[in-house]
């Protein structure tokens, strides 16, 4: 067989499986972690079915782990348009954190808790912000609220823990600390605050 003809049948060949591919192939380049691939083969989907929620929403996770949080906090607010829902506003929030535009992130992270009262994901995302603002005092106010939920929340009690000690509040921060020593003797926490919270 000619080689040309050989070439051109291999390419015909790769293009017919490209536009034949469907969502499962995008989920197996996402596995891979070939996320421009998985991005292309749903931007396709999505061409051929644009009113389609579902697409819109994996456009924007791709984007947002291949690091295009710019891209992916358009394609979030694209797909609020299309319906307001929780997943689509912490994708937003999300975008925000990654920008590290900790001050917008802590007035959604707000606006989520206000919308959302007890669920503790906007709680955490703003006690975030506030710690990377260097609000510590507002940080552990975050933590102080995640905890009430759920007490034994070990890695929440080292954050508050930290932040109560970055905001002056030892003698809280020692209280909270014993309690983390006791359940959580291996916490980074209680490593780094030995011999400054025991005492």
């Amino acid at each position: 067989m000619n080689r040309h003809i050989l070439a051109l049948l291999l390419i015909l060949g790769s293009l017919t499986a490209l536009l034949g591919q469907g969502i499962q192939d995008s989920y197996l380049a996402e596995m891979r972690g070939d996320y421009p691939n998985a991005l292309a083969i749903t931007q396709k989907l999505a061409t051929e079915d644009p009113d389609e929620l579902f697409y819109t929403m994996r456009i924007a996770w791709l984007q947002y782990l291949g690091g295009d949080y710019q891209n992916a906090q358009i394609s979030y607010n694209n797909a609020l348009t299309k319906l307001d829902h929780f997943d689509a506003q912490l994708g937003v929030l999300n975008c925000l954190l990654a920008r590290g535009d900790w001050s917008a992130a802590l007035a959604k992270s707000e606006q989520l808790i206000a919308r959302y009262p007890g669920n503790t994901i906007p709680l955490s995302k703003a006690a975030y912000a506030a710690y990377m603002k260097k609000d510590h005092a507002l940080a552990a106010e975050y933590y102080a609220d995640i905890l009430a939920a759920y007490p034994w929340d070990l890695d929440s009690r080292a954050y508050y823990v930290n932040n109560l000690y970055l905001c002056g509040n030892i003698n809280e921060a020692k209280l909270q600390y014993r309690t983390l020593k006791k359940y959580a003797p291996q916490s980074q926490v209680v490593i780094d605050y030995k011999g400054i919270l025991d005492k």
